[in-house]
This record gives C-alpha cells, sequence and structure tokens, in this order.
C-alpha cells in the first residue's frame, strides 16, 4: 500500500536533491507517539520507503509537489494519512511546504501471464559486505568493511543480492516463505541500468558526518509467472529495492502504458 501526498510551496527554495534525511524525519514524526513509532531503529523491522519530492526542479512559492510512501504495513500508511491534514506545515529541510491533501493507493504487478515494466526513481543501494568479498573476487583499493555494488561488478551479483535482501523482507513481511521462485534470473525478463552516482546523507542528526552511497537506477522488465511471483514483485512496490530503504533509496514504479 502506498500513499500520495500533495504539497504546495510555501516559500521559494532550491531544490535539495540530498532530501532524503530531512524527509525521512518528517515520517517518522509522524508515526511518533503511534504503535508504529517503535519501529524507528529496528534493523529487524521492514518500515517504509518513499520517492523524491517530484516534479524535480527549482521551487517557487506556490508550486505544486508531490511525495509517495509505500510500506507492506496497511496500518502505517493509514496511520501517516489520519495524522496528515490540509494545511499542515510539511517542511523537508529547507523546502517549505504545506498539505494539500493526500490518497491512499494500492498497486499490483497484474495477474499471471501479464508483463510489465518497473522502474526505480531514486537510486537502488546494494550492499556488498566484507565476508563476502572473496566469493564476489572483490578486492577494493582502499580500507572499507563494505562497499556498494557499482557498474565494474557483475549484473548477476546484483540480481543475487537483491534477491537475497528480498528474501529477508518475506521472512519479516509473510508467515509462510514464498515458495516456486527458483533461481533468480527468473525475477525479471530484463534488466537495464540507466545510471550511477553518489548520494551524501548525514548518518544521523547533529553525528557532524555524512556516509556517500553509490546508487543506481534501473529499468526492470517482468512477466508474471504465478501467484507467488505476483507476490514477490509486489512486495518491491511495498518495501523498496536494495537496501536503506527506509531512506528512500531504492523506490519503485510500475511504469504505466
Amino acid at each position: 500500500m502506498r500513499i500520495l501526498i500533495r504539497l504546495r510551496a510555501e516559500a521559494d527554495a532550491t531544490y535539495n536533491s540530498t532530501y532524503h534525511h530531512k524527509l525521512r524525519g518528517v515520517f517518522w514524526s509522524l508515526l511518533q507517539n503511534t504503535p508504529y513509532g517503535s519501529m524507528h531503529g529496528d534493523s529487524t523491522a521492514v518500515t517504509f520507503t518513499f520517492s523524491n519530492p517530484f516534479p524535480v526542479g527549482p521551487i517557487t512559492k506556490g508550486d505544486n509537489r508531490r511525495v509517495l510512501l509505500a510500506s507492506p504495513h496497511t496500518g502505517l500508511v493509514e496511520t501517516i494519512a489520519k495524522q496528515l491534514d490540509p494545511g499542515d506545515e510539511f517542511n523537508i529541510g529547507e523546502m517549505a511546504f504545506s498539505v494539500v491533501d493526500c490518497s491512499i493507493l494500492t498497486v499490483d504487478v497484474g495477474e499471471p501471464g501479464e508483463k510489465g515494466t518497473l522502474r526505480t526513481d531514486t537510486g537502488v543501494y546494494v550492499r556488498l559486505p566484507q565476508e563476502r568479498w572473496d566469493k564476489y573476487g572483490i578486492d577494493p583499493d582502499y580500507n572499507a568493511e563494505q562497499i556498494a555494488w557499482e557498474p565494474d561488478h557483475s549484473i548477476s551479483l546484483f540480481l543475487e543480492r537483491i534477491r537475497e535482501n528480498l528474501e529477508w523482507k518475506h521472512d519479516q513481511c509473510f508467515d509462510a516463505y514464498l515458495q516456486n521462485v527458483t533461481p533468480e534470473t527468473e525475477l525479471f525478463s530484463g534488466i537495464e541500468r540507466l545510471k550511477t552516482y553518489p548520494v551524501t546523507v548525514p548518518v544521523s542528526s547533529g553525528a557532524g558526518y555524512e556516509y556517500m552511497h553509490l546508487v543506481s537506477k534501473w529499468r526492470l522488465e517482468y512477466q508474471v509467472r504465478n501467484e507467488d511471483h505476483r507476490r514477490w514483485l509486489n512486495l518491491l512496490h511495498m518495501s523498496g529495492l536494495g537496501w536503506r530503504n527506509s531512506l528512500g533509496f531504492g523506490f519503485v514504479n510500475k511504469v504505466e502504458p
């Protein structure tokens, strides 16, 4: 489930492409003192992911912008919707907005047999932990405990890590493990990398340092094989692709004809 939040700019502003930390803070403040507030900081919880404020570009007072938030928890989305009233402040750092309205949406990849395309409208962060470097044949020329997938690594490695991450999310969100999905190459029928770029995000408020995430945007073709595969792909819409989704990385949209 997801929520579309429509916003109106309250002042002229420069569009801040490193909005991630501030926008995450807005959502957690809305969830504070609700049953979902306890999920903040829980590394075992699949919480939410969100889009960038769109459209991208310089902001003039009175402009309209939109933000999407998605979560596998229906109650979390409904809780945020109930907290938002027209006219409420919705400030993303120096970008000052007020709420116009919001709508709850559902997205489905389609019934078995249907073909479609997914697009990651925010960058996907794929973590490659140090204990797996020998297996991957990775020997970085700098000191690090973990690195991110980059174009020098194989697409098969990207797909392997995406699958592992999605399996973990499925375990957290569903009682029964997903059946009838075999090799990771069957998750998508086609994959195209659109761009790779760095995003710098503060570690936490007041921490005094930032962490650079190397992320990539992708176009992903699929054909739904069965109901299990459908559930798998729909989970991408609700939880995001890859890691650090609660910072807004890996937000997935279905490309409509």
